[in-house]
């Protein structure tokens, strides 16, 4: 058994290093004639001249198909940096060859050192970065090309009107020639899934911080100065968590309201205090303004609605502060000789005060001032009112 047993692993040994024999020998020979092929169909290619167009067709474009893989995405505020592929298919009849069908080749590698016709694809609305050595093509028998090249894209950020109760942001990818017109090239999404689909992305972002939601393609023409440029693109929309928004944008920002309402509760005596409560929480509001008008709280119309709302009703608080000390509270201080006495306006208590007397019109509660007795109970009132409005609005 034991003899039997080696005879049978030597017979095997011997076909496995006759079969792999025969693939390198297969595999040079393929190198051979795919090298002759490209020798061949490049002998009287010029790369700057636009391909003919098939025979029988019924328009003078050449039809690009094209597709998007993202491979990842660096988000910025208002912008993203996409990191991604570029692929794209058309018919280039002067590439076309014959091969043997023994030699098993259905597509031939281009090298480095040529260069074939491109339809000079960019894109429209984003900053392209400079990226080396991430392209590659083939070419069918057919004539056939498939061409993938990586592309660093910077394109803005379009935020939903839900965010950031819904914390979805969305970019637009939108595709065009530079040089060639409509009557020279007219690209189209592919949508034969699932061995072409308009857009893929990889797998870190689909479960990344930032998840992939969909991808929504479609047409656009451009019209420009010098002509019709053919133009697709597509909306690709991203969801990530909305308690970080949350934390960083609407909770300060109450807190903020809230801490500009404390002054209402503290006796005009306390000037440190109320000046703190009231002034503190405005300035902070409107130097995000002044200061950082591009920074989180600005990303969507929602977000700068209610940021602005909070920079309001922290003014009209400050405001308040301002009248309570304009209308102040009337005192009148008698001298203790009795000889003379003097009336002022201040919320500080005089040394030589004996009798304090609220006797204006904005000081007409006993013991309070009357300002801030209504501001109580109006501007939390109001404030209460705007969240279950703005909820309705933008959640529903």
């Amino acid at each position: 058994m034991r003899l039997i047993s080696r005879i049978i692993f030597i017979c095997i040994s011997c076909l496995a290093a006759v079969s792999q024999a025969q693939n390198k020998a297969i595999r040079s020979r393929q190198i051979g004639t795919e090298g002759q092929i490209i020798a061949k169909v490049f002998s009287n290619y010029d790369k700057d001249t636009r391909p003919p167009v098939r025979e029988n067709a019924d328009h003078s474009s050449i039809v690009v198909i094209t597709s998007i893989y993202i491979n990842s995405v660096k988000w910025e505020t208002n912008s993203a940096e996409v990191d991604l592929y570029l692929r794209e298919q058309w018919m280039d009849s002067r590439l076309k060859y014959d091969v043997d069908v023994r030699e098993q080749i259905q597509e031939v590698m281009v090298p480095g050192n040529r260069k074939i016709w491109k339809p000079d694809t960019y894109f429209s609305n984003g900053k392209e970065l400079a990226v080396e050595g991430k392209q590659s093509a083939v070419i069918e028998p057919s004539g056939y090309v498939r061409s993938s090249e990586g592309r660093t894209v910077i394109v803005p950020i379009e935020y939903q009107s839900k965010f950031p109760f819904l914390n979805a942001l969305s970019f637009t990818l939108r595709l065009s020639s530079y040089n060639y017109a409509l009557e020279d090239v007219a690209y189209l999404w592919a949508n034969s899934p699932p061995n072409a689909v308009a857009l893929e992305v990889s797998g870190q972002l689909l479960n990344s911080e930032y998840s992939f939601q969909e991808a929504v393609a479609g047409d656009c023409v451009g019209n420009y100065s010098v002509g019709v440029y053919s133009c697709i693109d597509v909306v690709v929309s991203f969801e990530t968590s909305c308690a970080k928004t949350l934390l960083s944008v609407f909770l300060p920002t109450i807190l903020l309201v809230i801490a500009s309402f404390l002054h209402f509760w503290i006796h005009g005596s306390w000037s440190v205090p109320r000046s703190f409560s009231a002034g503190f929480p405005f300035l902070i509001l409107a130097s995000l303004f002044v200061f950082a008008p591009n920074s989180t709280f600005f990303v969507s119309p929602g977000v700068r609605v209610w940021t602005i709302f909070c920079l309001i009703i922290t003014f009209f608080s400050f405001l308040e502060y301002f009248l309570v000390i304009c209308c102040g509270i009337r005192r009148t201080v008698k001298y203790t000789n009795g000889i003379a006495t003097q009336e002022q306006n201040a919320l500080t208590s005089a040394q030589e005060t004996v009798e304090l007397a609220y006797n204006t019109k904005c000081a007409n509660f006993r013991d309070n001032n009357g300002l801030d007795i209504i501001s109580r109970v109006l501007f939390p009132l109001v404030f209460i009112v705007f969240i279950i409005v703005y909820l309705v609005l933008y959640l529903i």
